[in-house]
């Protein structure tokens, strides 16, 4: 190990998008994390936390997304080397925009040039899901993908994942202003465990059009493929004022409207997402909401 320090720079994402529970992803522009690296004398481990929300992540290695990624990797090489991983957040935490998928993103990139190895992409995006696996519960790869990657991802078995340059298209994600503990448990503890066919069918139709409007740079296709009739209607009622959120954003211009994520954050596809995103917060009533007008990155996690 000879590199004593440098930064990485990972994008926020949106996963479960549309019609794609726990395969699509789409990488942010203009929202991520930076992770910087140190080697330190002490062996292990060491996590320092700065920026948004600061206090909102733990900073115990094996809890922090990024902590967790950079253990595995060095217990997979054999390891004893002492790493301070220093967080600079710049994603909210607990609202559906991959803010636990960045930091595993930054770090397991990190992992590998601090290691000076290239790992094989499904063994990289394998790595960076231990982070998810440690915040979460769940070893889920649509947001570290996203993140690892940029563009428009697709995610099937065994951490093989397809990745597309996707359209620049607006994007609006609205986060309202609340808070729930265990969210992406307590998300997943909604889901049903058993589907209508012509649900299920539904959503492949628009699933597949989804795909089919990235490979021909269709951004009006792709907001319009943004229907869900699996998982939305079960997480909708965790969101206050969601419905009229929804309609606000397509009687706004929204192409497409749905969860962002897990929730609670609500996003939207449309030529004008700063109007959208305005109609989208007054909607939200008496919550309060921020709003962050974006579009997708085809950049991933990058040193800096």
């Amino acid at each position: 190990m000879t590199i004593k320090q440098f930064k990485v720079y990972a994008p926020a994402s949106i996963a479960n998008l549309g019609p794609g529970f726990d395969v699509f992803g789409v990488a942010l522009d203009g929202l991520g994390d930076y992770v910087k690296v140190r080697r330190v004398s002490e062996p292990g481990v060491r996590v320092l936390v700065k920026g948004f929300e600061a206090d909102q992540i733990p900073v115990k290695a094996h809890l922090n997304s990024a902590g967790a990624v950079m253990n595995a990797a060095l217990d997979r090489l054999g390891e004893s080397a002492g790493v301070e991983l220093e967080i600079e957040k710049g994603i909210p935490s607990g609202k559906g925009m991959g803010s636990s998928g960045a930091s595993a993103a930054a770090a397991a990139v990190a992992a590998q040039k601090l290691m000076g190895v290239e790992l094989p992409q499904r063994e990289l995006v394998k790595l960076a899901a231990q982070g998810e696996a440690a915040v979460a519960g769940s070893a889920h790869a649509d947001n570290v993908s996203a993140s690892l990657f940029g563009g428009f991802i697709l995610v099937g078995d065994g951490y093989d994942v397809v990745r597309m340059d996707i359209p620049e298209v607006g994007f609006v994600i609205v986060v309202p202003d609340i808070r729930y503990e265990n969210k992406t448990k307590m998300a997943r503890s909604l889901l049903p465990k058993t589907v209508g066919l012509k649900d299920a069918v539904r959503n492949i139709g628009y699933a597949s059009r989804m795909v089919a409007a990235v490979a021909m740079k269709d951004p009006v296709l792709f907001g319009k493929s943004i229907c869900d009739s699996m998982i939305e209607p079960h997480r909708a009622g965790m969101i206050p004022n969601f419905h009229l959120v929804k309609l606000a954003a397509l009687q706004a211009g929204a192409y497409g409207c749905s969860i962002s994520g897990g929730g609670p954050s609500v996003f939207a596809v449309g030529e004008n997402p700063a109007e959208i995103g305005k109609a989208m917060a007054e909607a939200f009533d008496d919550t309060r909401a921020d709003v962050y007008v974006t579009k997708p990155s085809n950049l991933g996690a990058r040193v800096v």
